[in-house]
């Protein structure tokens, strides 16, 4: 037996009776708000949900997926327990819970509306576009690699220094691209570095599925399919250096097919900003992960050595990560900076909080990250391969 949910448009009406809800009425505006940026025709979702006979068919998947929260894909806990998140993807409880008793209750299509079908939810847009990063070729997945991460090392030609305050990703293939990450490097040694490895393999970029093996490089960019544009905090940036060549690290996905893509990514810059802006990590490096275990945990605890602003971050594990817990003690308090209850190695990217975190120095920072090992035969360490394993959130701050 399951509880039907009330669709009353008084919620405060106790006396409101309980009816089964429909696709048009109920669900089809939620999938219009979280679900079809990706589940397009075209988009990276493996199946379109743009009418009632497509979440009909798919209705107990829809069900199972977002009552777990594996979807809609984001991995941090945007629920405000421990904070919340501009780029939260975040279906309510209640929203849940409709979705489960339509699903349950045979997925009833209802009455159509009468005007027009709820739209898509516009992506994000930029105000202005003051340059693009162009990958100027195409490049066509391997086709023996399901997933396929590549590096391509790209000169945006730049003259002086800027800023990058907001950023929006063009994909080529957009059924392809799982997610992408441009990085800056900073120096001639490290640049001659991303060359060679790009001069060492036949074809436009080398393969990068563990690490893009370039030291020094710096975050810049990092985007997952139906994101559209995404603008940094007011009055920050991150500094682009002049002279300078970047590497754009791809992981193609070939679910929907193999395509040739050629990726843009258009940027706004300024010249000077308010706050320059960094992206620094806390890391739990010294990992030792026995095999056969349902749950590991890990800790490192970092000092606050100057007075900062964290104004969102990115966590990251590999395979055998669960979960996460990052926080701060703060005038002799805990408080809670970042939390992820059911990580997923595929679905990361950067997210900013809707209210940023001041901390001050001497305070301290802790992250704990949880792991299951059941499959493992022998111990897992810190490494840079995909089988291997890592604790970090990248923060995107600034000085005060």
């Amino acid at each position: 037996m399951f509880s039907l949910v009330a669709c009353s448009s008084k919620e405060d009406d106790a006396s409101a009776p309980l009816r089964i809800p429909t696709y048009h009425e109920d669900v089809a505006p939620i999938l219009a708000e979280h679900c079809l940026s990706c589940h397009d025709e075209g988009g990276i979702a493996p199946f379109s949900l743009v009418d009632y006979e497509d979440a009909r068919r798919t209705a107990e998947a829809i069900r199972i997926s977002t009552t777990s929260r594996s979807m809609p894909p984001f991995v941090l806990d945007n629920s405000g327990e421990c904070n919340t998140y501009v780029e939260g993807r975040w279906l309510t409880d209640a929203q849940i819970k409709t979705i489960e008793a339509w699903a349950r209750a045979g997925a009833p299509e209802g009455e159509p509306p009468k005007g027009t079908a709820p739209a898509p939810r516009a992506l994000a847009e930029l105000d202005r576009v003051d340059m693009t990063i162009d990958m100027k070729d195409t490049y066509t997945p391997d086709a023996a690699k399901f997933d396929d991460y590549r590096c391509f090392v790209l000169d945006p030609g730049l003259a002086e220094d800027v800023f990058i305050t907001g950023f929006h990703v063009r994909p080529g293939a957009a059924s392809m691209l799982h997610h992408l990450t441009l990085f800056s490097i900073d120096t001639k040694e490290s640049e001659a570095t991303a060359e060679a490895l790009d001069a060492a393999e036949p074809g436009f970029g080398y393969s990068c599925i563990d690490d893009i093996h370039v030291p020094d490089a710096r975050w810049l960019v990092g985007a997952g399919p139906g994101s559209g544009a995404l603008r940094f905090p007011e009055g920050t940036g991150l500094r682009m250096r002049a002279g300078r060549k970047t590497i754009l690290q791809i992981h193609y996905n070939q679910e929907n097919g193999r395509h040739a893509d050629r990726t843009r990514i258009d940027l706004m810059v300024a010249r000077n900003v308010p706050k320059e802006a960094t992206v620094q990590r806390i890391a739990a490096t010294n990992l030792l992960l026995p095999p056969k275990q349902a749950s590991v945990d890990q800790t490192a605890v970092q000092p606050v050595s100057i007075d900062l602003t964290l104004w969102g971050l990115w966590p990251h594990m590999h395979k055998l990560g669960t979960g996460m817990h990052v926080s701060a003690t703060h005038d002799g308090e805990e408080k809670c900076l970042a939390r992820v209850n059911n990580w997923d190695f595929h679905w990361q990217g950067f997210a900013h909080y809707t209210k940023p975190i001041d901390l001050s120095s001497g305070d301290s920072m802790r992250i704990t990250c949880t792991y299951d090992t059941r499959r493992r035969d022998t111990t897992t360490t810190w490494g840079q391969g995909t089988n291997d394993e890592m604790c970090i959130a990248f923060f995107y701050l600034t000085a005060n």
